[in-house]
């Protein structure tokens, strides 16, 4: 057995005189002003987090320490100085104002591409400064590479930043660097901290390293910047060893290869690759990646914990796999709870972005079809509808067609992703066809769009006639939307909810909103033109979305509403992705190709359709077998109704932590229908907007069988929900053949709510169009007072 190691001082002297040679010695060469106890304890928590990170100190040397944090005396710090000088990158010595001036440690500069390699720094600090350590790298990261100031109301050009050529950039950004744990200083003299460093790239690499507390700075032109990075920099080099391509093995229920979401992380919560330093098709501000079966992702030997997903119509399916030169593979078998389109239902999302938002807008200004069909296959929808609007307009306009696209998964940009080390083969599965992307437009960012943002599925043309800039477009919403009806587009409100939001969570209620946002707003003007087809949600609280689709359903029109994720803009959550809201579709085979996309959204403009965050589904929902649609239900009196439908939810037995998270975060999620602390959600039968019965149902992932009895006195519109979750489209009923007058409150709070966007919106409309609009707000006016007079139901 070692003894315990006990020179004498003598041997001490000898041994730090040898070690440090003429390099720098920090202010503390004496070990006269370091107290060994805080000293030891410093050092005591620097040698565990190495060891919880996975990279323990030797263990003679551990041995040694260990005798040394027992003494706790002068000589004892010195020879802990020495010992850990082998494992330190950097002595830094921080002066009042916090700048570091950094000595190269004994540490070996080894590193490991596309992985993290933990160092120790010393720090000495002798004006007792208690602000964050920080350690910066000399160069911004891909994501931070230039200006993302956003350009919401032009149409914005693409900016060089100086060069043509970005690959050349990117190369130089090979390194990340961090303090983990806690990076607050103690105010001790000398303690130890913990800086990790990744490397994208294998070899040898020339770093520049900065040291200082609390002088970091986020410059909104040049990213992160700080003095460190031009006072006393270190300056080294690093070899970086080789790690390795993974081979995945990604299969689908049926055992047929796929896409779906990976989610990689080791124990120390790195996520792989590091967000920072991705490149399309890998996004910075997803924590996942989405991969095909037979593609690679490249790791370092180690443990990993993986979290894979493809859609909320799938179980989570969660692994710690060990990736060793025996075992280079990762092998993922998805489990669905529940399969709609063996019923016949397909699911589109209708509002999804390629650029602005959290997309960057550099090295080009979004991502290209190549990335969004990933994302769309991973989240297995049917059908992306990618709206290019007013941010990177120019550069995104190229990719609309008039024909919904169905692209191999490439990698866009080769030269920018094999710069960044990520070249990896992309490989096409059998499941590629069943997902397609339609590129189209949004009013975003025009001059029209603070009159509420337009979706406008299904155009054959993309520009205004006589505009030649988004600025010359109209500054109100009608004339787009006739524009586009002629052509025989889809026209809805997104995120219907944003200036609806008010003093009540009651369905329905007649508050008046503020319309001080961009949702609903016009289109209770536009519908009473035959110009609005549907509002679109999910992304907002359900009230506000709910209650004008209500009043508007309740004066006899028919429009749908559509789910919706904003993806990458409105939803918060940091599991950001598409197809958090859907729109299910019912049709007679699984569209395929522009033929299958133009029968999924004939599909939508007929009603036949529910909608949600995918985890409630109403597969079989019929009033007297009547499905939903627009096609009534037509009775010559009153009579009573049977309401079924087979269901299917699925609520987790215990959410899991990432469920808290998203459910927080996300306003329809089916943890916001969970009652109390069952597995049950409340299954509603609304007639007139009103909910009439209910029934609680087990949320467990099994079909369900829910009937409702009512009687039906007047024409009226009756659909199902569970609140939060899922809704359907109405089945309408008509007695004696008169039109749907169900409320004549909901008539007159239009009526208000038409005067109430007239005040709110009308100063933001060009006097050259003033007049056209206010006699357009007229017919809307003159409309709901004809409704009110035939309305004899409060």
């Amino acid at each position: 057995m070692d003894q315990p190691f006990k020179p004498d001082r003598r041997q001490l002297l000898a041994g730090a005189t040898l070690l440090l040679g003429a390099s720098h010695w920090p202010v503390f060469a004496s070990t006269d002003a370091i107290e060994p106890q805080p000293y030891f304890a410093s050092v005591k928590r620097a040698v565990e987090q190495l060891a919880a990170m996975g990279q323990p100190i030797a263990d003679a040397d551990m041995a040694r320490l260990a005798s040394l944090f027992s003494r706790e005396d002068a000589e004892a710090v010195i020879a802990a100085e020495a010992l850990l000088e082998r494992y330190t990158l950097a002595r830094v010595t921080l002066d009042k104002g916090g700048m570091g001036a950094a000595a190269l440690g004994g540490a070996k500069r080894h590193l490991v591409e596309q992985g993290w390699t933990a160092f120790l720094v010393r720090v000495s600090n002798p004006s007792s400064l208690t602000q964050a350590f920080e350690i910066y790298s000399g160069s911004a990261m891909p994501a931070r590479m230039f200006p993302q100031a956003s350009k919401l109301a032009a149409e914005q050009k693409a900016y060089l930043a100086d060069t043509v050529r970005k690959e050349a950039l990117i190369e130089r950004m090979w390194l990340m660097s961090q303090i983990e744990a806690s990076p607050v200083l103690s105010g001790n003299v000398v303690e130890y901290k913990i800086a990790t460093i990744y490397s994208r790239d294998r070899g040898r690499k020339t770093a520049r390293l900065g040291f200082g507390a609390g002088i970091l700075q986020d410059n909104p032109t040049w990213g992160a910047v700080s003095r460190a990075s031009v006072a006393n920099p270190l300056v080294t080099d690093f070899v970086s060893q080789p790690s390795r391509d993974i081979q995945l093995q990604i299969l689908d229920d049926d055992g047929v290869g796929c896409m779906a979401s990976l989610m990689i992380h080791d124990a120390n919560k790195h996520i792989y690759p590091p967000q920072v330093m991705r490149l399309a098709p890998d996004l910075a501000f997803q924590p996942h990646i989405y991969r095909a079966d037979g593609e690679t992702v490249r790791l370092p030997d180690g443990e990993y914990h993986i979290m894979v997903r493809r859609g909320p119509e799938y179980l989570v399916q969660r692994a710690t796999v060990r990736v060793s030169a025996s075992d280079a593979r990762i092998a993922v078998r998805l489990k669905r709870w529940i399969d709609p389109a063996k019923w016949g239902w397909y699911s589109g999302d209708t509002h999804l972005h390629a650029a602005g938002c959290a997309h960057y807008m550099l090295p080009t200004e979004g991502v290209a079809p190549e990335t969004m069909i990933r994302h769309i296959r991973g989240e297995a929808l049917s059908v992306g509808e990618v709206l290019t609007w007013a941010g990177g307009y120019s550069y995104q306009k190229q990719f609309f067609s008039g024909a919904a696209i169905s692209p191999e998964a490439r990698l866009e940009h080769p030269q920018l992703q094999a710069a960044n080390n990520a070249d990896w083969k992309p490989m096409p599965t059998p499941k590629d066809r069943e997902s397609m992307l339609r590129y189209d437009l949004e009013i975003s960012g025009f001059p029209s769009s603070l009159s509420g943002h337009l979706i406008l599925m299904r155009l054959k043309e993309l520009s205004y006639p006589g505009t030649h800039a988004v600025e010359d477009w109209p500054s109100w919403n009608l004339p787009v939307a006739k524009w586009a009806k002629a052509q025989g587009a889809l026209v809805g409100y997104a995120h219907c909810s944003f200036g609806m939001i008010v003093g009540t969570n009651a369905l329905p209620n007649y508050e008046i909103p503020t319309f001080n946002s961009v949702g609903t707003n016009e289109a209770i003007v536009g519908v009473t033109h035959g110009a609005v087809d549907f509002l679109a949600g999910c992304n907002g609280p359900p009230a506000a979305e709910l209650n004008a689709w209500y009043h508007l359903l309740n004066c006899g029109y028919t429009l749908m509403m559509a789910g919706e994720t904003d993806y990458p803009c409105t939803v918060p959550s940091v599991d950001s992705r598409p197809g958090i809201g859907r729109t299910y579709v019912k049709l007679p085979q699984r569209p395929v190709d522009d033929a299958g996309y133009s029968a999924w959204v004939d599909g939508l403009e007929n009603g036949h359709l529910y909608w949600g965050d995918g985890r409630t589904h109403f597969l079989h929902f019929t009033v007297n077998g009547r499905e939903s649609g627009k096609q009534p239900l037509a009775f010559v009196r009153a009579s009573n109704v049977r309401v079924s439908a087979t269901i299917a939810a699925m609520l987790e037995l215990t959410p899991s932590p990432e469920t808290v998270q998203n459910a927080s975060e996300e306003p329809w999620h089916i943890e916001h229908a969970r009652i109390g602390n069952s597995r049950k959600v409340a299954v509603e039968l609304i007639v007139n907007g009103v909910a009439v019965k209910r029934q609680e149902m087990l949320a467990d992932g099994s079909l369900q069988q829910i009937s409702f009895k009512e009687k039906i006195d007047r024409s009226s519109w009756i659909a199902m929900r569970v609140l939060g979750s899922g809704h359907t489209y109405p089945v309408f009923v008509t007695i004696g053949n008169k039109p749907i007058r169900a409320s004549r409150r909901s008539a007159e709070w239009l009526r208000t709510c038409v005067d109430a966007l007239w005040n709110e919106k009308h100063s933001l409309i060009r006097d050259t169009e003033l007049a056209d609009a206010a006699a357009a707000y007229d017919h809307a006016r003159q409309t709901y007072d004809r409704i009110i007079a035939e309305s004899d139901l409060t």
